[in-house]
């Protein structure tokens, strides 16, 4: 059921979006006894639309409620999952091309080097001798061709000392055609950690109105420098950013989801403290 793209994670909206419109609320469920519940959903994902016919209305309504609550919960799980693999394939993605760039750059550095080298040499050849830097430089290699060496060399120190977070703003156009949606879609809760990392996500989401908030990222991230250097109105790596929070976020636990088999509450997977206390 998981996706691996955004089309995986549109198609899985589609169902759980259509399930959110049969309105049955979550808490239909909480008086129910685990193990009924899983009985009911087999049976849910047994019956054929004829079967239900076949039996009394109120199991087969029973069985409706189950499977509609249950899928979705299983479905927004598999939307979730989606949405991390298409991180983990975006990073991939701005990995191999900033290696790629910096193998690409290599002879480029190499040469570049031999140049500097062969200045270095005249120069020093130009002390010894008593004759003039200027004049050294003009004969060999040329103040132009300087010029262009120092221009090479710039450019060759960016490329060298970037990382894939320079790259990852290239992932933007597959995220837009269906984080909106999800974000709209889940049923996200926070930890007072993550308070703004969600109120970042609800900008993506439409849900209020848009600004740029930064306050969701550490002090030492490295996602500010490249923030940074973007235009004020280009939003695309800052949606990026949180979009790549949010998957870390799932992941830790700070943030959750409503109702979730995978994604749920960890408060819900622990003992509480209470009960540890009366056995030590």
């Amino acid at each position: 059921m998981v996706g691996q793209n955004s089309a995986g994670a549109s198609r899985l909206l589609d169902r759980l979006e259509f399930l959110q419109t049969l309105g049955v609320p979550t808490e239909t469920l909480d008086e129910v006894p685990p193990h009924r519940i899983a009985q009911l959903r087999r049976q849910g994902e047994r019956y054929f639309a004829d079967g239900l016919r076949d039996i009394s209305s109120g199991q087969r309504l029973a069985i409706l409620a189950v499977s509609a609550v249950e899928w979705q919960a299983a479905i927004a799980d598999a939307v979730v999952e989606t949405h991390d693999r298409i991180v983990g394939s975006t990073w991939r993605d701005a990995k191999r091309l900033c290696d790629t760039r910096v193998d690409d750059a290599k002879g480029a550095v190499q040469q570049t080097m031999r140049s500097f080298t062969e200045l270095g040499t005249t120069l020093l050849a130009a002390h010894s001798d008593g004759v003039s830097f200027e004049a050294a430089v003009s004969d060999t290699p040329g103040w132009s061709v300087l010029e262009k060496l120092i221009a090479t060399s710039a450019q060759l120190t960016n490329t060298l000392a970037a990382d894939p977070l320079a790259h990852v703003g290239q992932g933007h156009r597959r995220f837009r055609r269906y984080a909106p949606r999800m974000l709209k879609a889940l049923d996200i809760r926070a930890a007072p950690v993550a308070i703004p990392l969600v109120n970042a996500a609800e900008l993506i989401g439409g849900i209020i109105d848009r600004i740029k908030p930064a306050d969701f990222l550490r002090k030492n991230s490295k996602w500010h420098r490249h923030l940074r250097a973007q235009p004020e109105d280009d939003h695309r790596l800052w949606e990026v950013a949180v979009l790549f929070h949010l998957r870390d976020a799932f992941r830790s636990g700070d943030i959750w989801l409503g109702h979730s088999k995978r994604y749920a509450d960890l408060k819900q997977a622990l003992v509480p403290i209470s009960e540890v206390v009366r056995f030590v």
